[in-house]
């Protein structure tokens, strides 16, 4: 199956700071739907889950 790169944010560590990260997603399939998102912020809830808290 075909994949392709794209913009994450991530962290490697509960110590380490959010960072931009690219990741490998499938190609879309043709009863996927693929959205092209603008802007993102991360939650408080997505800090505390990578924080290991």
């Amino acid at each position: 199956m075909k994949t392709k790169l794209v913009k994450a944010y991530g962290t490697q560590s509960p110590e380490a700071d959010l960072k931009e990260v690219q990741i490998d997603r499938r190609e879309v399939l043709s009863k996927d739907v693929e959205i092209d998102i603008l802007y993102c912020g991360v939650c408080h809830s997505d800090l505390h889950f990578a924080r290991n808290d």
